[in-house]
């Protein structure tokens, strides 16, 4: 990790550390001495408060080359290119756009400027940070640019109370693997999705243990699947709750974390309530005119077990193991949280199992490398469909593996030069499957 920095107890960014990505290193401060120097690294007093001020974050320029199905962009095996599987229970439509073998990308949406004050108080410091990227491409700007501004974080910390936007508390950024995949692995929560609004309280009990609790808002979207005649559709989201054929948001996940740290490293147990709350049409006394239906409510919960252990000098080695049923926020590739039989208004939520790891060696001050892998078995999930109802059932993941390995080359601090390969496959229960093989470039500037 570095070396460590009093004020903040986190490391001090170098080409030999932890990049500003994981938010678990600070900028160093060319002058510790200089006149109007905040209260942590890279900071400024703004002049006439007593609030420490700084900007910083990181520039992303990515090239990608696929050898294989080609139109995944650039979100990794979250994306996974849904439509472009082949094999046996492919459709037509399936094959043509795998025929589109090959393909090359470029992008800068990941690049992530961030804002952070602290001011102290009465009740200990006052701290807020913002990040944004630009990968919010859902429609245009001047000149045709689409990459348009996205808030990622937005949260405020006072003691041991945070609210706002930020990862998720199931979420164990420790284990992150250092790649230029924002997809990282199956099983993990892909970068790009994981920020929700929030309040968590943090109790630190001693030893290195702490208790964390978090009220957490799920996604809205994909909540659940519809099927009815063999066809699938996508319920929509409905704040009310009164609309036909949407799931809706009636209470928010409970999440709750406990974790040791130690010199050796830290392991972390995770969970996560969830409710799944559907309504379709049909006919149920006393609901109004139109909107008549099943409605239907079970409930989604997670566990995860995770953490890393230092090895030999900087090198580390990171995973965790997780079970999620019905919580299709905690999984890039979930779609849903549950599978509906549209006939009788049965529910069946989506479960999986996944493991992962990943190991990263430094060679020198200059060069590293890592190596990960991620697997995902998804149970059978068709009970509600009937066994007959294959239409259904087919588009239903069955397994996803990845693996990554690279080579990062940092000639001066705050740069990271990465070659990288990565590899995925999907298969489905119809059997169709999906292999991607991808070549990513990326050049990332931090300040």
């Amino acid at each position: 990790m570095g070396p460590g920095d009093a004020r903040t107890g986190m490391a001090i960014c170098s080409s030999t550390a932890m990049s500003p990505v994981f938010q678990n290193c600070s900028m160093p401060v060319p002058n510790a001495n200089t006149p109007g120097q905040g209260s942590f690294p890279g900071s400024f007093l703004v002049p006439g408060t007593n609030t420490s001020f700084a900007a910083h974050g990181i520039v992303f320029f990515d090239i990608y080359r696929d050898f294989g199905v080609h139109g995944q962009g650039s979100g990794g095996f979250g994306g996974s290119g849904a439509n472009q599987f082949q094999g046996w229970g492919a459709t037509a439509g399936n094959l043509a756009q795998h025929a589109m073998n090959g393909g090359t990308d470029m992008d800068d949406h990941p690049i992530r400027p961030n804002f952070e004050t602290r001011t102290p108080t009465s009740y200990g410091e006052l701290k807020t940070y913002i990040e944004i990227d630009f990968n919010d491409v859902s429609g245009t700007q001047n000149a045709g640019n689409q990459d348009i501004v996205r808030l990622r974080q937005g949260y405020g910390t006072l003691g041991p109370w945070l609210m706002g936007q930020t990862k998720n508390l199931f979420d164990d950024i420790q284990v992150y693997p250092d790649l230029a995949d924002a997809g990282l692995d199956a099983g993990m929560r892909a970068s790009t999705i994981v920020h929700v609004p929030q309040i968590r309280y943090t109790y630190l009990i001693g030893g290195g243990f702490l208790v964390a609790g978090a009220v957490e808002m799920p996604t809205k979207t994909g909540v659940t699947l519809f099927t009815q005649g063999g066809a699938v559709a996508a319920i929509t989201d409905d704040d009310v709750g009164i609309a036909s054929n949407t799931g809706y948001i009636q209470i928010p996940d409970f999440a709750l974390r406990t974790q040791w740290d130690q010199p050796w490293g830290h392991l972390a147990l995770n969970g996560v309530l969830h409710q799944i709350n559907v309504r379709n049409v049909g006919g149920v006394t006393g609901e109004p005119a139109g909107n008549a239906g099943f409605k239907t409510q079970t409930e989604g919960e997670a566990v995860g077990l995770t953490g890393h252990v230092n090895t030999f000098g900087k090198d580390r080695l990171a995973g965790g193991v997780e079970w999620i049923r019905g919580v299709a926020d905690l999984n890039t590739t979930f779609t849903a949280d549950a599978v509906m039989n549209g006939t009788t208004g049965a529910v069946d939520p989506l479960t999986n199992y996944s493991i992962y790891a990943n190991y990263e060696h430094f060679f020198n001050g200059q060069w590293r490398a890592n190596g990960t892998f991620g697997y995902s078995k998804f149970l059978d999930n068709i009970g509600v469909l009937g066994r007959s109802n294959t239409a259904a059932a087919a588009g239903i993941v069955r397994r996803v593996l990845t693996t990554h390995l690279n080579a990062i080359y940092s000639p001066v601090p705050q740069t990271d030069f990465i070659t990288e390969w990565w590899h995925v496959e999907i298969a489905q229960r119809s059997s169709a499957n999906l292999t991607d093989n991808r070549l990513i470039e990326q050049f990332k500037f931090y300040y």
